[in-house]
């Protein structure tokens, strides 16, 4: 393994990265992305959620020894002078315990694990990469590191929107989120929920893509708080979106157990780790409302 990391690294170093015209400036081009390096440190999820407002990508994920070996030599370049000797990437088993997976839902079907790893051990769920070898480790997601950020090189929305105060963008949606955006709205039911998010022009949050669910996790795991969505069930059988209309949000997630419950009264859907059902009635702490851009 070490051999080829070092063959490939030689590649790399040899071969000068051409930015495609459809990149950003200061981006490496690979594969129809757009690689940006932060060299300013922070949390896993903190640098999750500064991707998802950068064309609504991700940390990168890796699926190949030549991408690895890139992102590797390209990381030297870029934080040499940082302390640090790692980098955070987009695998991580906070969705699915013990399980590692991409925050963008693409499958985890590569590997470079350092001898030892991973530990699966508690707090250490998430992702570096070295800059000396690019051998894996798990690491403590609120530990501060550098990371790399991959993102569509040809996005459909604006790259960025600046959203009011205390709201977050989503490029994918072209939509801002905010969580208690309008002033103190704890103890809400989802009735209450979704006024205070209508009096922010605003609305609970449906769920239109994995991409989309994997953003709204990150306010989970940052505020360690579930959120109410828009979407309730008149029958306990269909469940609908804020417009009336039958949703697909479980394409891309899935309940948890014990859910859905099928009880009188329980018709409102919540979310934290995984979907869950609850008496509308119920309070959650914090409310995350939704705002389309026009």
């Amino acid at each position: 393994m070490a051999g080829a990391i070092i063959v490939l690294s030689f590649l790399f170093l040899n071969l000068p990265v051409i930015a495609k015209s459809d990149c950003p400036a200061n981006t490496v081009s690979w594969h129809s992305q757009c690689f940006s390096f932060y060299s300013n440190s922070t949390g896993f999820a903190d640098a999750e959620l500064t991707c998802n407002n950068q064309s609504g990508g991700h940390l990168v994920s890796i699926h190949d020894g030549f991408t690895n070996a890139l992102v590797t030599q390209q990381a030297t370049k870029h934080f040499h002078e940082r302390s640090e000797v790692d980098f955070w990437i987009g695998a991580t088993n906070l969705m699915t315990q013990k399980q590692w997976n991409w925050t963008d839902g693409t499958p985890l079907d590569y590997n470079n694990w350092n001898k030892g790893e991973p530990q699966n051990a508690l707090g250490s769920g998430c992702v570096t990469v070295s800059i000396n070898d690019g051998t894996w480790s798990s690491k403590d997601c609120f530990k501060s590191k550098p990371f790399v950020c991959a993102t569509s090189a040809a996005p459909t929305y604006p790259l960025y929107v600046n959203c009011s105060s205390g709201w977050s963008y989503f490029q994918p949606t072209h939509s801002c989120y905010g969580v208690n955006a309008g002033g103190h709205a704890k103890d809400t039911n989802w009735t209450a929920a979704q006024k205070y998010c209508e009096d922010l022009n605003a609305q609970l949050p449906s769920i239109h893509s994995y991409a989309e669910l994997q953003f709204i996790k990150m306010f989970v795991y940052t505020a360690w708080s579930d959120y109410w969505l828009g979407i309730y069930s008149t029958d306990g059988r269909n469940w609908k979106g804020p417009d009336g209309i039958n949703t697909d949000f479980l394409k891309y997630g899935k309940w948890c157990s014990g859910s859905p419950s099928n009880i009188t009264g329980e018709r409102c859907v919540a979310v934290g780790e995984c979907y869950y059902d609850v008496n509308c009635l119920t309070t959650l702490k914090h409310t995350l409302c939704k705002k389309s851009i026009q």
